[in-house]
């Protein structure tokens, strides 16, 4: 805090939020506070001003204070819930199933351990420029009020260090996301592992002699320009350059956001005819979101291709979503339900205040088979060598 704002502020204002921090991170509940006397001579100030602040925390439901006996710190969880909080907008249609499918299932396992639990959306669409602060007003509001005992977030606004994680901090809040800008700045981090995901998709390409490789990937429009999408190219590259094969530019595509209407068709088309019509073809396909896979297929029949003859196709595919396919295709399959069962053990363990083993987890992908209108049911061993088949 800037020595004016301190100036600003009354004694028992600036004394608050340390005893607040302090409360929720070295005490445990029914643990005896110093005196009045004591907490005035630490802090160089009036009876009056602890009093004022003792009154503020007690509010908050922090402590309790009783005649003759002291001031003891009540239960930390005691009129405050969980926060289950995504910017998106669940309703709207293009927000695909990963975020619905996981919050759902966040709620639902925190409610089972016998926590309150709250879901709080916003109306942050993933085909618009991220809004620079927070659209869920209900959270704000629970932010302010200090309601929160911890927080899975999903698609929190990332500018800077922005004033929501900074508050969560000083009220001793664990918060767990899903990583992005602020993944050094959260308690914990527990999402997919893209780059896994594209090195087993191209080792298995490059498994069945597929050395002309195309990769649709993704980049949000709330990714700033060299993000996520590219590093997961650049781990493509990084496969096929292992494999001493080359790469066709024109068969990358990740310049538009898998949940806007027809990225998966367009991008697609674009590959396929980047060449012209008698121009080399590639003759096999990395789709890393599943939302892509869907218009990717569309096109893949309107041009009258066979698979896996004239394309071997591996894409993404979020367990559970439904999404089939009209031909047969390798998929990486990704567990949303288990994404959402590490995320809860994770926040529970630090709201106990257990030591965690990491504060980085990382989910990987399962390939496996699927065929014509099929689910995915047969194991495809990804742990084999392919590269050195794949060139000779």
């Amino acid at each position: 805090m800037a020595p004016d704002t301190l100036k600003r502020l009354s004694l028992s204002q600036q004394i608050i939020p340390i005893l607040r921090n302090e409360i929720r991170t070295q005490f445990k509940p029914g643990d005896r506070l110093c005196t009045i006397a004591e907490f005035a001579r630490r802090f160089e100030v009036s009876f009056h001003s602890v009093r004022e602040s003792l009154s503020v925390l007690e509010q908050e439901g922090l402590i309790e204070r009783h005649a003759g006996r002291g001031t003891f710190v009540r239960d930390g969880l005691a009129g405050r819930h969980v926060a289950v909080w995504v910017e998106l907008d669940l309703t709207d249609p293009c927000t695909p199933y990963y975020y619905r499918r996981v919050t759902q299932r966040c709620v639902e396992l925190l409610r089972a351990a016998g926590y309150a639990t709250c879901l709080y959306t916003g109306h942050a669409s993933q085909t618009e420029p991220r809004p620079p602060e927070i659209t869920s007003t209900e959270f704000s509001n629970a932010l302010g009020r200090h309601d929160l005992a911890g927080v899975i977030a999903f698609a929190a606004p990332e500018h800077r260090f922005p004033q929501w994680l900074g508050q969560l901090r000083s009220d001793g809040v664990p918060v767990v996301s899903g990583g992005g800008i602020l993944e050094k700045e959260v308690d914990a981090v527990v999402a997919p592992d893209p780059f896994q995901m594209v090195r087993a998709g191209v080792e298995h390409l490059l498994a069945h002699s597929r050395r002309r490789i195309a990769i649709m990937s993704w980049r949000s429009r709330w990714e700033p320009p060299g993000r996520r999408a590219e590093e997961s190219v650049d781990d493509f590259r990084r496969a096929m350059a292992d494999a001493a094969l080359p790469i066709n530019p024109r068969w990358i595509r990740d310049d538009l956001p898998p949940a806007a209407p027809g990225a998966g068709w367009e991008e697609f088309r674009e590959i396929w005819m980047a060449g012209g019509d008698h121009g080399e073809k590639p003759n096999g396909l990395l789709i890393c979101d599943d939302n892509l896979f869907l218009g990717a297929a569309m096109a893949v029949l309107q041009l009258g291709l066979r698979v896996p003859e004239d394309l071997l196709v591996v894409s993404h595919y979020n367990k559970g979503s439904g999404v089939k396919s009209p031909f047969p295709v390798a998929r990486l399959v990704f567990d949303p339900d288990e994404l959402a069962r590490v995320r809860v053990e994770t926040l529970l363990k630090l709201m106990r205040k257990e030591p965690l083993e990491s504060r980085e987890i990382r989910l990987r992908h399962v390939l496996e088979q699927a065929g014509a209108g099929e689910e995915p049911v047969v194991a495809v061993a990804t742990d084999q060598p392919a590269v050195a088949a794949a060139a000779e």
